[in-house]
């Protein structure tokens, strides 16, 4: 018999709503948060990256320019500086504790983007209580150690 555990203790197959449930240029926004929790969704696949002074973001890519059209590695940027920064012009680039305040009944796959984006993650899923509903996940076994 496998271990149960409890973060995939629901029902099979499980729809995961990807980049937060991503539409019109707002992927890994609160907006498309909102919206896969008002279609149902029970879990959703986010990324992070951590900015230079430790702020873990909900951002999928390196660099600002695709979804916001600015110029910058958010891994170079204080958080000071990315927190005006909207994505598709619309919304703001939201801070991982902020995701996971706002929707304490949604479980979620992490992935970390980047190796400076780990510590800040862990302490962050630590510090906010969400150990239960978070699944931390990498495309580098590195990160995964």
């Amino acid at each position: 018999m496998q271990p149960r555990h409890g973060y995939l203790d629901a029902p099979a197959p499980l729809a995961f709503a990807h980049r937060g449930g991503a539409a019109d240029g707002d992927e890994n926004t609160a907006a498309a948060f909102a919206r896969a929790v008002a279609l149902g969704y029970r879990y959703v696949e986010t990324d992070v990256h951590a900015t230079a002074d430790g702020v873990p973001v909900v951002f999928h890519d390196p660099t600002l320019r695709r979804v916001t059209g600015e110029p910058g590695r958010i891994a170079d940027l204080r958080w000071a500086d990315l927190s005006s920064v909207r994505v598709g012009g619309a919304t703001l680039v939201p801070r991982l504790d902020e995701v996971l305040d706002a929707w304490p009944q949604v479980r979620f796959n992490i992935d970390v983007k980047a190796d400076g984006g780990v510590e800040p993650t862990v302490a962050t899923v630590a510090r906010v209580g969400a150990s239960d509903r978070v699944l931390l996940a990498s495309f580098s076994d590195a990160r995964l150690t």
